[in-house]
């Protein structure tokens, strides 16, 4: 399960089909699937972290080194392809440029906030 799925509930034997049941003429859903669109997914998070105050929760990690770790090969092999073909490669920059703009639109809301919190830190010091 990854923590994606833990965090909006989300369960690993969850049924493929949908399974449905009739009775006195009258079809019930038994197992309605969640929406799991984007929108929706970023709607759950949004809703659970309101809870524990998207900032504080936020303003924990600024004082951390902001590395991240990625396992991917197609992202290794692209990235090393490019480092050993293009001359001045920046394969660290390329890679922050890609993971902030996925991140930008998949989570517009969260991504806004943190640049803020970000940029309200850097301006304190």
């Amino acid at each position: 399960m990854s923590e994606l799925d833990f965090l909006l509930g989300k369960k690993d034997n969850q049924p493929t089909k949908e399974e449905t049941r009739t009775n006195d003429n009258v079809s019930e859903n038994v197992n309605e699937k969640p929406d799991y669109t984007e929108n929706k997914i970023e709607q759950n998070i949004n809703d659970k972290l309101k809870k524990d105050n998207i900032e504080s929760v936020m303003l924990k990690f600024l004082n951390r080194d902001p590395k991240i770790g990625i396992w991917s090969y197609p992202s290794f092999i692209l990235l090393q392809y490019l480092y050993n073909t293009v001359p001045g490669f920046k394969m660290s920059k390329v890679a922050k440029e890609a993971l902030e703009m996925g991140l930008r639109e998949m989570y517009p809301e969260l991504f806004k906030k943190a640049e803020e919190l970000y940029h309200s830190r850097m301006l304190k010091e």
